[in-house]
């Protein structure tokens, strides 16, 4: 299929027609749109075109369609580019020889940088047609490792870089069965994750080794213990370290951060949330936003496109929800904004559809809310409603709660924000995928081998591009499979460095989608 894909590729890009293919697959039991859609790389809203019947559901035995649709291409003098993660101006200029301000020209929303996933206009030149594109697995990272590749090689640099893991050895008779399908169960089950999440973190170390990025690789096994912790960061070679990843746990992680920052080792917290996790060490980096960050970013969202609407926040009353709403309506003038608040003291809402106001052009709902069932409540009753002017906006845990109604988050226009989300035919992703499976034999897990491929590839590459790395250092903001990075918004000397990158996503069409800002 995949060779089909290229011949389509290349003859929509050189005579600019729409090429159709389709293939048919039988369904299995267990299987959803959701999942064939991942299997084929295509959206649910396209097996429903092909395949009206799906809208009722799937049964065993059941034969659809499964359309192979090539990108449509404009007519001259342009032709459409989908943007791939890691693009800049350097790549798109190295591949197809066109000019920054030409680029400007055809796609202003360029000046404020790259979006992966959108389409750009190229404009077409006389010797464009003859240009072959290279498919090959490496070229979809983009042509600036090349360029590391090259100053790399010759600075001969090499980088030590070391992963605190929890991988519980003293738990393990071995590990070797990792390597075995049939004995995978045999490893405590916490070993997995950190496990995931290196085999993510090694294929982000292949890619920049194959660039041209030396490196040793060290990996101590932290136990998920403190004490082993301390001996690590003090007994071992961890202060000659040019970058240390890990540990998991914010306990340890606080242990290490404290003893490494005095040495001005950079250290980097992958999974930790907690808001004073960086205290007094000013050589961390903390990977995964705040929650207060990301709804504060909300917040601004919302002043800015629907404060004119009718704002009715909806929330328990208690302690934590009272704060989560603070944060959601700091951006919000209240004082000229038709705004009211529905406490709830019981475990659930009674009725939410005379709160709706038939005279407004948008009612807009704020939930500051991470209960499941309150939320899950609340959202069925404002589906009820069958209102269509209303607007919901949540919060960013939301966006793991697979209890939730898809339907539901459609009819209500649900927004929240986020820090990243994985799109599976996003070719980096594809790319991602393949080389996990080739190495692991099994799939990739969402939350840890994602993580560890997106936190080692960003921090690696900008070690690789500065040569060293501190907090206080610009570092290029990055989208990558299931993060986004953005490290200079926040910064105090003392108290090391914090993403801070938000977005917000909506759910449309049976898919997440980020929003146009």
């Amino acid at each position: 299929m995949s060779k089909i894909k290229f011949i389509v590729f290349l003859v929509a890009v050189c005579l600019n027609t729409l090429c159709l293919a389709q293939k048919t697959h039988d369904v299995k039991i267990g299987e959803s749109l959701y999942s064939i859609s991942k299997k084929y790389n295509i959206s649910i809203p396209d097996l429903v075109k092909s395949n009206p019947e799906a809208k009722r559901g799937l049964r065993n035995g059941m034969s659809i369609i499964i359309p192979l649709n090539s990108e449509s291409q404009d007519t001259i003098p342009y032709q459409l580019h989908k943007v791939r993660p890691l693009e800049s101006f350097y790549s798109i200029k190295s591949k197809y020889d066109v000019s920054k301000d030409d680029l400007i020209k055809l796609n202003p929303k360029l000046s404020e940088g790259f979006r992966p996933g959108t389409k750009i206009k190229i404009p077409i030149t006389q010797n464009e047609d003859s240009q072959k594109e290279e498919t090959t697995n490496n070229q979809l990272f983009t042509p600036e490792i090349k360029k590391i590749r090259k100053t790399k090689i010759t600075k001969q640099n090499t980088f030590d870089i070391a992963f605190l893991l929890p991988l519980y050895l003293n738990k393990n008779d071995t590990i070797e069965a990792y390597q075995d399908v049939d004995e995978v169960s045999e490893i405590y089950k916490k070993t997995h994750y950190a496990l995931d999440f290196f085999s993510g973190a090694k294929i982000a170390i292949d890619t920049l080794n194959k660039a041209g990025m030396a490196m040793n690789i060290h990996v101590y096994d932290t136990e998920n213990d403190p004490v082993t912790t301390f001996d690590l960061a003090t007994r071992y070679n961890l202060s000659e370290m040019d970058l240390v990843i890990g540990p998991f746990y914010s306990k340890n992680f606080r242990i290490a951060a404290e003893i490494l920052s005095r040495k001005k080792v950079p250290i980097v917290a992958p999974l930790s949330k907690k808001e004073d996790l960086l205290e007094n060490t000013p050589n961390a980096f903390q990977v995964i936003p705040t929650q207060e960050s990301q709804v504060k970013y909300l917040s601004e969202f919302i002043s800015n496109g629907y404060s004119q609407g009718c704002i009715t926040v909806v929330r328990k009353e208690n302690e934590a929800s009272q704060k989560q709403a603070n944060w959601m309506l700091s951006s919000l003038d209240l004082d000229s904004t038709n705004y009211r608040e529905i406490l709830i003291k019981e475990a659930v809402i009674d009725s939410i559809h005379h709160e709706i106001d038939s005279m407004a052009e948008s009612n807009v709902f704020l939930i500051p809310s991470t209960e499941k069932d309150f939320v899950t409540d609340v959202l069925t009753k404002l589906n009820a409603t069958r209102e269509s002017t209303i607007i919901v906006f949540g919060m960013p845990e939301w966006y793991d709660f697979e209890e939730l109604d898809f339907h539901y988050l459609m009819n209500l226009d649900v927004h929240i924000p986020n820090s990243g989300f994985i799109s599976y035919q996003d070719s980096l992703s594809q790319y991602f995928i393949q080389n996990y499976q080739n190495q692991t034999r099994s799939a990739p897990n969402e939350r840890f081998a994602f993580a560890g491929f997106d936190i080692s590839y960003y921090f690696l590459n900008a070690l690789n591009t500065n040569g060293e790395l501190a907090t206080d250092m610009f570092l290029e903001p990055m989208q990558l499979l299931n993060m986004n990075f953005d490290f200079n918004n926040e910064r105090r000397k003392r108290n090391g460095s914090r993403n801070t990158s938000a977005q917000i996503i909506k759910y449309v069409n049976h898919e997440i989608v980020p929003v146009e800002e």
